[in-house]
C-alpha cells in the first residue's frame, strides 16, 4: 500500500509538471503565431499601397491605397488611407476611404499585447538607406509583443520588410 501511494504521488507530480510545461510551450507557440499573423497583415497592407503619406512617423504609418469604384475599377488620382499605430498596448488598424470610393471605413485591433511598434522608411538602394516616409519605396516593420509565461513577462520581437507597389 505504501509503495502504491509513493508511486501514485510521483506519477501525479510528473503529470502536473508535464501539464505546466505543455501550457508554457503552447503559449509560446501561440504568441509566435500571433506575432507572425499580425506582422503579415501589416506587410500585406504595405505591399498593396501606392505610397506612404508624409504624415507617417516611426510609430505610425499612413498608407495610400488606390480608391476603387463599385465595379472594382481604380479611380485615377484618388486614394483611400490605411493607418497602423500603437494605442497603448494595442495595434490599431484604421481604414479611411475617399468619399467616392466604394470601400467601407474600418477600425480594428490586430493585437492587444504590443510592447513596441516601429516603422523604418527605406529606399531601393542596396543596402537601403533610411529616407523620409513620402520618398520610401520599402518599409521595415519592427513589432514587439508581450507574452506572460507563468510569473514572467517575455517580449518577442519580429521584423519584416515590404516594398510598396509601383503604380
Amino acid at each position: 500500500m505504501g509503495i502504491a501511494v509513493i508511486i501514485g504521488t510521483l506519477l501525479v507530480s510528473v503529470m502536473i509538471n508535464s501539464a505546466g510545461l505543455f501550457y508554457k510551450q503552447s503559449s509560446t507557440l501561440q504568441e509566435g503565431l500571433n506575432i507572425n499573423d499580425t506582422l503579415g497583415k501589416v506587410r500585406e497592407a504595405v505591399k498593396q499601397s501606392s505610397g506612404v503619406a508624409a504624415t507617417s512617423s516611426a510609430t505610425q504609418i499612413v498608407l495610400k491605397v488606390p480608391a476603387i469604384n463599385s465595379s472594382g475599377n481604380i479611380i485615377t488620382d484618388t486614394f483611400d488611407y490605411i493607418i497602423f499605430f500603437q494605442d497603448q498596448t494595442k495595434l490599431r488598424y484604421k481604414f479611411f476611404p475617399d468619399v467616392i470610393s466604394s470601400r467601407k471605413s474600418q477600425d480594428q485591433i490586430f493585437s492587444v499585447s504590443v510592447d513596441s511598434l516601429t516603422f523604418k522608411y527605406l529606399d531601393s538602394q542596396n543596402p537601403p538607406n533610411e529616407v523620409s516616409p513620402a520618398s520610401a519605396t520599402k518599409v521595415r516593420i519592427i513589432l514587439s509583443l508581450k507574452q506572460k509565461t507563468g510569473q514572467n513577462i517575455e517580449v518577442n520581437t519580429a521584423t519584416s520588410e515590404a516594398s510598396l507597389r509601383n503604380d
